[in-house]
């Protein structure tokens, strides 16, 4: 009877642990003490957890075309903020974003802010590493 009792448990606490052990810092990952501003064309948003993002045809200095995956807050940190993915990011608009990079090279980022295509500016990291950013 006992080990009946234990079983479940112990299952229940390794599902319980297997999310937080995926779980990882965006400043592992990115370098905001480089900040890189990139301009595009948006083709994509996922609305989903663990974090929302945005793909992003933006040209390089050959001319060609990259894409681009940035990286915000889960949708509930939008949401939570009045954002929602109908209406704010319309597919096939130019976006400037500023970005923490990817640390390994690669055409990925964390969003720091985005400028809008009709100009409003959206800021979503408040600590650039500069000393710039509201660090309440």
């Amino acid at each position: 009877m006992r080990l009946t009792s234990v079983t479940p448990l112990a299952a229940t606490m390794f599902a319980l642990a297997v999310p937080v052990l995926a779980h990882h810092a965006s400043q592992a990952e990115f370098d905001k003490n480089t900040p890189k501003t990139i301009v595009g064309v948006l083709t994509r948003v996922q609305w989903t957890n663990p974090h929302v993002r945005w793909y992003l045809d933006v040209k390089n200095d050959k001319g060609e075309t990259d894409t681009w995956m940035l990286q915000g807050s889960g949708p509930g940190a939008y949401k939570a903020n009045g954002i929602s993915a109908t209406g704010v990011f319309p597919i096939g608009k130019t976006y400037t974003a500023l970005i923490a990079p990817a640390r390994d090279g690669s055409t990925g980022g964390y969003v720091m802010s985005w400028t809008l295509p009709d100009g409003t500016k959206m800021d979503f990291w408040h600590d650039y590493g500069d000393g710039s950013g509201d660090k309440r």
